[in-house]
């Protein structure tokens, strides 16, 4: 839901953590033993990611899409992708057998930037980053930003920010989960807070055990992937001194998968893929007065990916075996002062990337310098507050970029209120579009970089207004316009001609211009307390501003609705989106077969769930996937329907 939705309604929201409070005793209470009263007091909320500073959820002045600890439990889902896949705002699809894409806007995943605790993932396949790979067992919420973002945040960050926030606190209970379901899939995985004198972490931890499925039998292709993956993790927070602490965290995983392809004619592939992947960092804060704060933040990222494509019965010379590794060097401060009605924030960045990989020409190496700097401006006894920013990066390989924002937020009254940014964004090509030499023998043809590319530049606006009538009832409305420069894209440069026997040779160029505008409705309506009903709905136009087209695979409408009964020992709930239909041009996979042109029809994916609390520490759950048996190979590959059962057990 849109942070909007729950903002001025703590008592309706349900995603603030609780606390109990002693009440003072009345001044004539003539026993001083008498048990005192227990009340409830609400923390509200706090996101980090539309400024880079903590902001009580009812007032950030850039609108952030929140879903919390509560909801991410209650969704049922394994894995990021399967929890925005069924949510509002966001439009998350599979590519068979190669991980997800997400579209913020119209936007695709090159020009989202994934976040985790505000740290940059590296490891994109054909642009994007697999949300697959980040388990939910340790995750306290996620926070989606719309719109360009690059004066916060500097390339990539064209169509919006998704940033995952882990849990840290060692006070707070552990769980352990176990899921079975009828497609045979399989997980174990748990987390649990600790503490040792001034230190207090986190650990977490699982296993998932994948198979196999097919949405056409008449082919040997696989859409699903025969896998295991485990995974570790673990965060800790030091307290140093009063004004002292330091962050660090640690994360491995490693997956191991295969799957069936069909080239070309009636050749047959096994693929098999093997990612590893480790992030490591260091985040001391200092607290240098009552209204000054420094926080520096150093981190590691390791991405490796071995693939191997070989045909069966095959002479070998068509097989492919390729390894691939990706590392980046970060290392970053912030000064947050507060000065009067000015809350300030200056910031300094500093990178190193580099990718080896066998499909590349050469290694690609690039670094990054970058500062920005921000003021949180109060104006109208707080009513009125303006948010201008700039970023100045430079890039080793595209020179100087500037980015400015300008957000606003205008209370008219304690129930209703406006907010409206702008913002430029870029996104440097990768070093794939620049490097790249991969021939794929098996369908006959070659894709090379160009290093000649341009960054994309963006430009876009937003206005949202949210109106609060009641405890029970929350509306938001969100309209955007966003305009994107020098779009890369992939054309044919040769081949095929005159001999249709020709390899077909594919290259990365700057071709278009695109206007991408729409708008976002998000409701919350809770008739009374056991009930409680979210709606949701999405209109998108874009234009391929050179061929006066649509943009590939965006669709026109999006509807997302979840219906939720829930009482003291169990709960009920029904979660669904609907997508229009999608028109697609070609696309070309650099992992395997290109895509088809096509119309893709509109389709509905609707989960339930049933959760039963047996006691404090046990639950279990029973859900059913799919329920409408929604699936295709070429433009749905998702699972069949399905069905699983999950047991929780809850531990202090």
């Amino acid at each position: 839901m849109l942070l909007s939705l729950y903002a001025g309604s703590l008592q309706a929201q349900g995603e603030a953590a609780l606390i109990p409070v002693q009440a003072l005793p009345a001044a004539a209470a003539p026993s001083p033993v008498a048990e005192q009263p227990v009340r409830e007091v609400r923390l509200e909320p706090v996101v980090v990611t539309g400024t880079r500073t903590e902001q009580p959820l009812s007032r950030s002045p850039v609108e952030v899409q929140l879903i919390g600890a509560k909801q991410i439990e209650q969704s049922g889902a394994r894995d990021l992708a399967e929890l925005l896949e069924r949510e509002g705002g966001v439009y998350v699809s599979r590519v068979a057998g190669r991980g997800t894409r997400i579209e913020i806007q119209g936007l695709a995943s090159d020009q989202v930037l994934i976040l985790v605790d505000g740290r940059r993932m590296i490891g994109r396949v054909n642009g994007a980053i697999d949300l697959g790979r980040l388990r939910l067992d340790s995750v306290e919420r996620v926070e989606i930003v719309k719109g360009p973002s690059s004066a916060l945040y500097g390339a990539d960050a064209l169509g919006g920010v998704v940033n995952i926030i882990t849990r840290r606190d060692g006070r707070q209970a552990g769980a352990i989960t176990g899921r079975v379901d009828t497609g045979e899939n399989r997980e174990l995985g748990g987390n649990a807070g600790w503490s040792l004198g001034p230190v207090q972490g986190r650990v977490s931890g699982g296993y998932l055990r994948l198979e196999p499925y097919d949405l056409d039998p008449s082919t040997a292709s696989q859409d699903g992937v025969n896998g295991e993956n485990r995974y570790a993790g673990a965060e800790a927070d030091w307290t140093l001194s009063d004004r002292t602490r330091l962050g660090l965290s640690g994360n491995y995983s490693l997956d191991d998968s295969h799957r069936v392809d069909q080239g070309s004619g009636s050749r047959v592939y096994d693929t098999r893929k093997r990612i590893e992947e480790v992030r490591t960092g260091l985040a001391p804060r200092f607290e240098l007065g009552a209204q000054t704060r420094l926080s520096l933040d150093a981190y590691y990222n390791r991405y490796f990916d071995q693939f191997l494509q070989q045909q069966r019965g095959g002479d070998g010379s068509s097989d492919i075996d390729e390894e691939t590794l990706n590392q980046l060097w970060s290392l970053g401060g912030q000064l947050d002062r507060r000065w009067g009605v000015h809350a300030l924030s200056l910031g300094l960045e500093g990178s190193f990337e580099n990718l080896e990989a066998d499909r590349l020409a050469s290694t690609g190496e690039r670094d990054r310098q970058s500062v920005y700097a921000q003021d949180d401006w109060s104006l109208r006894d707080g009513s009125l507050r303006l948010v201008p920013g700039l970023r100045y990066d430079r890039d080793s390989q595209f020179g100087e970029q500037l980015s400015p924002k300008l957000a606003l937020r205008w209370d008219f009254a304690d129930d209703l209120f406006l907010r409206a940014g702008y913002g430029q964004g870029f996104r440097a090509p990768d070093f794939k579009q620049l490097l790249l030499r991969f021939s794929n023998p098996a369908v006959g043809y070659r894709v090379d970089g160009n290093p000649d590319l341009r960054p994309e530049r963006s430009s876009g606006y937003n206005l949202g207004l949210t109106w609060l009538p009641s405890a029970k009832l929350n509306l938001g409305l969100s309209i955007y316009h966003n305009r994107v420069r020098d779009l890369i894209d992939i054309v044919q440069t040769s081949g095929g001609q005159p001999s249709p026997s020709d390899p077909v040779v594919f290259s990365y160029v700057n071709v278009n211009s695109a206007t991408l505008y729409g708008l976002d409705f998000q409701t919350r309506w809770r008739p009374w307390r056991p009930l409680e009903l979210q709606l949701g709905y999405g209109y998108l136009r874009s234009r391929d501003e050179d061929s006066d087209s649509e943009l590939s695979g965006r669709a026109r409408h999006r509807a997302n609705a979840a219906l939720r009964f829930e009482q003291e020992r169990y709960a009920l709930q029904l979660r669904g989106v609907w997508i229009g239909k999608r028109v697609f041009k070609v696309e070309l996979d650099t992992g395997g077969q290109p895509t088809g042109a096509g119309v893709a029809p509109d389709y509905a994916l609707l989960d339930a769930r049933g959760e039963l609390k047996l006691s404090p520490r046990w639950q279990l759950a029973l859900g059913l996937e799919n329920l409408l048996d929604e699936g295709e190979p070429q433009f749905l590959p998702v699972p069949p329907r399905s069905a699983y059962l999950e047991a929780r057990w809850s531990f202090e």
